[in-house]
């Protein structure tokens, strides 16, 4: 290196120090362990001399040297082209089999996470797909250094990558496209695919075979010309369509990092470099849970934040208001109605149009659950859209597909009070862009802590049978989506605290309250090692918390619970009801059974189980269960919640968890007893009378557990319970009316031994008014 290059250098790097401050992924791999016989080579993705000024930088602080030959480049546009030094790299490790040498991918995009945007100049020099010339890259450093992201890839084993029988040169040249490759999948997987235009793509799909096809069978079915159809088609797409914008994205970013940081204390997240890994290699489809509308753009901003690619959002026609929908457009909204069923051509343009969407490297995102919880369980899935997925999916796609299973939850809602109003019979309250902006006062209010926990992804490809009905496999697929959400269920403190008071006495001291909330606390850890996140801080914090955020009262060194402060705890006791089923069950049964012998405790919870499994979503099949509940009941007795008596049957302790256990569980068994008994009074009973019979009942009683919870009644989740009953032959149905199909009296002695005689005896009450 000359003098002049030596003092080029000099000055770039104290540049290059001054203006960018790195965030590193997977720095871990940036500096493998110093061993004999090992040589390490950097590739970047382009020979820019800034990114081998601010590797050098980075390599100095870790006291490493950088020698300018260990710098390789995937594309140097035709100066010291890769494959020549590969030529060289690949005859010295072939001529010394022990030489290990590896290539390391190092990937460097600057303005991909802005902080600070005080110009659209942040936005005008943040990283695109086109290569910025010098006077370009100079501005981009000056203005977004400081959101520069480095990300660093398993390095390359050249040794693994040399076939014998190939030649040096066939060697060389896989290597380097498998570097290129790599540069333009990680690319892609950060700031998304080169996006076409809109039109474009509306064009692409009103002109796909399916579509046209459509739009023939509507016009001779209703006698209408097909240029009419096709504008109507039109029309149509342009609601749907996004319209994508990186500057509304990089604009949005820092004023969403703002709102978090103002309405959170912390937004806390697990299992992402899960989904970085697999990004790399498959296209991804998000499907969170549904509880809040700020789940989209929590989700959104923390895959930003993390290197990901933004995904296309399918969300409903409602949020498709004047000046939000537009700006919700531009951030990636593919606009829907709530119900596709009656309109084929509908169904076939959305369904093509997210194809497209898909094929062209777009990550994409929809609530499985098609809308919000309201009750704070996982509600039945709605299948639309994930039919269309695998439909596309068993047609042939050009890159694998992996679902990405996401529990989102909150310490506290944003929306729990018009939630609890909904629940109460109040009409659900329509979306507008005034009713946005009065929401400005949660501004000054607080919400505790939120979770964003990612699970396995269900790799699709592995799941799909198109020798099979289509059905089939969305029916499979959609219960291992539901079962995985819940496996990565974060636990809120909200949700320990309110389970503990709403599984008690109406008056508890903080003291006893702290108690049982660490007790369950680590029950839960036990039972589910798999849980990623949970509360971080001693249980008397999580009460302090709680009454800052308005959801109890403290009354000297009482707990108290109004009315309302109830209902909404409900919400988040039922966030964790799938950790506690089980559990619940297990000492509920030892609790009133007669014989509580271990085989007979078995027997009754595997054949509640089906129910349970279809309602909460559990992960165990039948088959597994003697094992996992030897693995509850192992736990109990390990936390002093259950004991064998000297008869060689169970007993419950004094322990007092067991009481809140039992409390939490019992309701759920008094709804499944009062819709069997509806079912059994009549001969023939319409699905509807079914339900509303099941939820008046409901309604008068469910006042005895302390606190009147309308989730209780939930007209979803009873409905969910009728078709249950149907899959299972526990019910028949003939002419639209149901009619029991089991042996009622079996089943209610049964039931007698397990509820508390005066529930039943309300419920028996009720039902002969």
């Amino acid at each position: 290196m000359t003098l002049t290059q030596r003092i080029v250098h000099s000055l770039g790097q104290a540049f290059i120090k001054l203006v960018t401050r790195p965030q590193l992924v997977n720095p871990q791999l940036l500096l493998p362990q110093r061993q004999p016989g090992t040589k390490v080579y950097y590739v970047l993705e382009t020979d820019r001399l800034s990114h081998q000024l601010l590797l050098r930088n980075i390599l100095n602080k870790q006291q490493r040297q950088l020698d300018e030959a260990q710098v390789l480049f995937a594309d140097s546009e035709g100066r010291a082209p890769l494959r020549e030094t590969l030529l060289e790299l690949i005859d010295t490790q072939k001529s010394n089999p022990e030489l290990n040498t590896l290539i390391i991918p190092v990937a460097i995009f600057h303005g991909r996470l802005p902080h600070r945007e005080k110009s659209l100049l942040n936005l005008l020099y943040a990283e695109t797909w086109h290569k910025a010339g010098p006077v370009g890259s100079f501005f981009q450093l000056l203005v977004n250094g400081r959101q520069t992201l480095l990300r660093v890839d398993e390095p390359l084993q050249l040794s693994q990558l040399i076939d014998k029988e190939d030649s040096t040169d066939a060697v060389s040249r896989k290597t380097a496209r498998v570097l290129r490759t790599h540069f333009s999948i990680v690319r892609k997987s950060i700031i998304g695919p080169d996006l076409s235009h809109r039109r474009t793509l509306i064009s692409l799909v009103l002109n796909h075979p399916e579509v046209q096809s459509a739009i023939d069978q509507q016009a001779a079915e209703h006698g209408t010309s097909r240029h009419k159809i096709e504008r109507h088609c039109i029309k149509t797409l342009d609601k749907i369509a996004a319209n994508f914008s990186p500057t509304t994205a990089r604009i949005l970013d820092p004023i969403l990092n703002w709102l978090w940081h103002r309405l959170y204390r912390k937004v806390r997240i697990h299992n992402i470099e899960t989904v970085q890994e697999i990004a790399k290699t498959h296209h991804l489809i998000y499907l969170p849970c549904h509880r809040s509308h700020m789940d989209y753009l929590l989700l959104s901003w923390a895959l930003y934040r993390h290197g990901l690619m933004i995904p296309h959002v399918a969300a409903g026609e409602n949020l498709n208001i004047p000046v939000i929908g537009s700006i919700l457009k531009r951030g990636g909204a593919i606009f829907m109605r709530r119900k596709f069923h009656g309109d084929p051509l509908y169904a076939c343009l959305y369904k093509i149009y997210l194809e497209q969407m898909s094929h062209r490297g777009h990550s994409l995102e929809y609530f499985i659950e098609g809308g919000r919880s309201r009750t704070g369980r996982l509600l039945p899935a709605k299948t639309g859209l994930l039919s269309m997925t695998i439909e596309s999916s068993r047609e042939g796609s050009p890159k694998p597909v992996a679902l990405i299973p996401i529990w989102i939850g909150y310490d506290r809602l944003v929306e729990s009070k018009s939630y609890q109003q909904e629940l109460a019979g109040s009409k659900k309250t329509k979306e507008s862009f005034l009713n946005f902006f009065s929401n400005f006062r949660i501004l000054k209010e607080k919400f505790g802590d939120t979770y964003l926990s990612f699970g396995t992804p269900i790799k699709l490809e592995q799941h799909l049978h198109p020798e099979l009905p289509l059905q089939d496999d969305v029916n499979q697929v959609a219960s291992k989506v539901m079962s995985e959400i819940n496996q990565a269920s974060a636990v809120p403190s909200s949700s320990l605290i309110a389970t503990c008071l709403l599984g008690g006495s109406t008056l508890q001291s903080v003291a006893e309250l702290s108690d049982k909330a660490n007790r369950l606390h680590q029950l839960i850890k036990q039972t589910h090692p798999e849980t990623g996140l949970l509360p971080e801080s001693k249980a008397s914090e999580w009460i302090n918390d709680a009454q800052q955020m308005g959801q109890l009262s403290l009354n000297l060194n009482l707990v108290e619970l109004s009315q309302a402060q109830a209902q909404e705890m409900s919400f988040y006791r039922n966030n964790i009801h799938h950790l506690l089923i089980l559990s619940g069950l297990y000492l509920l049964l030892a609790h009133r059974l007669e014989n509580p012998k271990t085989q007979v405790i078995n027997r009754i919870i595997r054949s509640l189980y089906p129910f349970i499994q279809a309602e909460l979503f559990l992960p165990h099949k039948v088959d597994e269960l003697t094992d996992h509940l030897r693995h509850i009941r192992n736990i109990l007795v390990e936390q002093n919640l259950l004991e064998e008596s000297s008869t060689q049957s169970w007993e419950i302790t004094a322990n007092p968890l067991v009481n809140t256990l039992i409390l939490t569980i019992e309701p759920i068994l008094l709804r499944y007893y009062i819709v069997l008994k509806v079912l059994a009074r009549y001969e023939q009973i319409s699905s509807d009378d079914l339900i509303h019979t099941s939820q008046s009942i409901a309604e008068r009683i469910h006042k005895e557990f302390g606190y009147s919870t309308p989730d209780y009644k939930d007209e979803r989740i009873l409905r969910a319970f009728a078709k249950q009953l149907l899959e299972l032959n526990f019910a028949k149905k003939e002419d639209d009316r149901l009619m029991r199909n089991f042996d009622h009296d079996s089943l209610f002695r049964q039931a007698s031994q397990i509820l508390r005689p005066h529930m039943i005896s309300l419920v028996d009450k009720q039902l002969h008014h």
